[in-house]
């Protein structure tokens, strides 16, 4: 499970390039777009398992652990901390110095880099674990690769289209096209 330790203080869409992607030249609807465009930053980061604008989240795990853990979201800039959560209630900080993290590879990992009994993966009293990253492609909108600027603008789009909300309609296929690339698979 993905959660936002902090929300992205931007949107990778402005609500005037949706306005004008909508062709639409008044104020009354920009509270709906607004929340349209926020919508399609969610769905499309999770079509894609992709952070785009940068932030800090947070990756909680469940057992069973391998000793290398795979990062199911790209990309990530940082890894900032990591939590064993106990299943007496207590928590453990696993020193990040100790650790093997490889943010090149996709997905990145994460591993201990000393054998022993120390390591989640044999530890049989950790209930969850938490991962504390900063992801994302950048903090400014032209960081964010255009077709994936561009697949949000199709989901506003639709949103505009379907605000009545009587259906939820399936994602388009010029949208999987566009963001083809960026998917990253589930582990």
């Amino acid at each position: 499970m993905l959660t936002d330790i902090n929300l992205p203080g931007i949107e990778p869409v402005t609500l005037d390039a949706a306005k004008l992607f909508l062709r639409i030249d008044h104020d009354d609807e920009d509270a709906l777009i607004t929340e349209l465009i926020q919508s399609a930053r969610e769905r499309l980061e999770s079509l894609c398992r992709t952070t785009l604008i940068m932030r800090a989240q947070r990756l909680t795990l469940l057992p069973p652990f391998h000793r290398k853990l795979a990062l199911s979201i790209h990309p990530i800039q940082s890894v900032t901390g990591v939590t064993l959560h106990l299943q007496e209630g207590g928590e453990e900080s696993v020193d990040i110095k100790t650790l093997c993290i490889n943010l090149r590879s996709t997905p990145a990992t994460i591993e201990p880099t000393k054998l022993g009994l120390w390591g989640w993966h044999n530890r049989q009293d950790v209930s969850a674990l938490t991962v504390d990253v900063v992801a994302g492609y950048g903090e400014a909108i032209n960081d964010i690769p255009m077709p994936l600027r561009q697949a949000m603008m199709l989901l506003v789009g639709q949103g505009y289209e379907n605000r009545s909300g009587r259906e939820v309609p399936s994602v388009p296929m010029l949208v999987d096209a566009l963001i083809m690339p960026y998917r990253s698979l589930k582990i």
